[in-house]
């Protein structure tokens, strides 16, 4: 495309400065390239009062994390040791409950029937890895695995973390150090951060902040959205350290950034031209989600569908409440941006909506001949 360095992004910054005025983060990364140029890397805020953020500081991506882990899958997919119909009983000891069907496609399309939202996460105790796998694996199923949707939030990827422990036999943040952030150069990126290395980096590390998020919990016996005090929980040093393979990842946007440039051709390769193609073709299509209540087209691992009127082809993965990583074949266009505040549901898609429209936007005439519509939030959250 006829893009150059001078094409002027300054928008971005502006609009995430409103948006904190407007306190719905206190600091953020944002980062974007077109065919690999870099068009943007910037950061606004503090990360503390009197502590300006850096651009090399670790922000939390949470479910922007997912395509890693997914490119561990698929990487071993491409190798051979796994098939994407093979069960996962056959990788996860003690695996059943009526989900002896789920397969390492269910689990990749969150339609394996083990969301675990309503009640018996583990995903904010201390406990250990493998214990979290085995409560997960003798959980009931929610449903018959393949027959409905649901976003598994952080239940699926801890499987697929364990999958590829499982085929290749290092733990999964050691695989995805060394198959996947040391050939890119994502050499400040961490899946889960021992307390040592946490008192080694400081403040780089930097805090998530409550700014009104929520969940859906059942709370007497009725679904109810109740507030999400992320800040009370993701900020201790023992969660910090935990291994969250669907959204523990730490590190700069520039570097999300990165992983996004290799699957579009514009970085080291880490996997085949093939492999990505059917990642990111639509596996999943019609089904209502029964966590979010839409029906959303998925890929392997990643979203097909945002706020904002990007192209048809563009995939990637929101963050819970904070962040997101996307990219769009159509015009070789990476845009990551990760915020340290999480407000409420409809707050964070707005202001994703604004800036991925930004971007779009400053990108001129020839990127919107692909674009899609761009429709309000009360009209639907997401492009069709």
């Amino acid at each position: 495309m006829q893009i150059t360095a001078s094409t002027d992004l300054s928008t971005l910054v502006d609009l995430l400065t409103r948006q904190r005025d407007q306190n719905l983060h206190d600091c953020a990364q944002v980062y974007v390239s077109v065919d690999g140029n870099v068009l943007l890397d910037a950061v606004i805020g503090e990360t503390r009062p009197g502590r300006p953020l850096r651009d090399d500081d670790l922000m939390l991506w949470y479910s922007s994390s997912k395509p890693v882990t997914t490119v561990a899958v698929m990487q071993q997919w491409e190798r051979g040791n796994l098939a994407l119909d093979d069960p996962i009983s056959r990788f996860v000891e003690g695996w059943g409950a009526g989900k002896e069907r789920c397969t390492v496609r269910h689990v990749l399309t969150h339609t394996g029937g083990f969301p675990l939202l309503r009640g018996g996460e583990t995903f904010d105790q201390d406990i250990a890895y493998d214990e979290a796998v085995a409560r997960i694996a003798a959980h009931p199923a929610e449903w018959e695995p393949g027959t409905a949707a649901g976003y598994h939030a952080a239940s699926g990827w801890k499987i697929l973390g364990a999958v590829v422990a499982a085929v290749d036999g290092r733990p999964i943040q050691q695989y995805v150090r060394d198959e996947i952030f040391e050939p890119l150069g994502m050499d400040h990126c961490r899946l889960g951060i021992p307390v040592d290395e946490q008192q080694e980096l400081g403040e780089r590390v930097v805090p998530v902040a409550w700014k009104g998020h929520g969940l859906i919990r059942t709370v007497d016996g009725a679904l109810q959205m109740v507030p999400y005090r992320i800040d009370r929980i993701h900020n201790e040093p023992w969660h910090i350290a935990k291994v969250e393979p669907g959204g523990g990842i730490r590190g700069p946007a520039r570097e999300l950034g990165r992983f996004y440039e290799s699957l579009l051709g514009f970085g080291p390769p880490i996997l085949d031209n093939r492999t990505i193609e059917a990642m990111i073709a639509v596996h999943r299509r019609g089904l209502k989600d029964v966590t979010f209540g839409l029906s959303l087209p998925w890929g392997l691992g990643v979203q097909r569908a945002f706020t904002g009127g990007p192209s048809r082809r563009a995939f990637g993965h929101n963050g819970m409440a904070s962040s997101r990583g996307l990219a769009d074949p159509e015009i070789g266009l990476v845009m990551v941006i990760v915020c340290n505040g999480l407000p409420g549901y409809l707050e964070n898609e707005q202001r994703f909506l604004e800036l991925t429209d930004a971007t779009y936007r400053a990108l001129g005439d020839d990127v919107a001949r692909v674009r899609q519509e761009v429709r309000p939030i009360a009209g639907g959250l997401f492009s069709s």
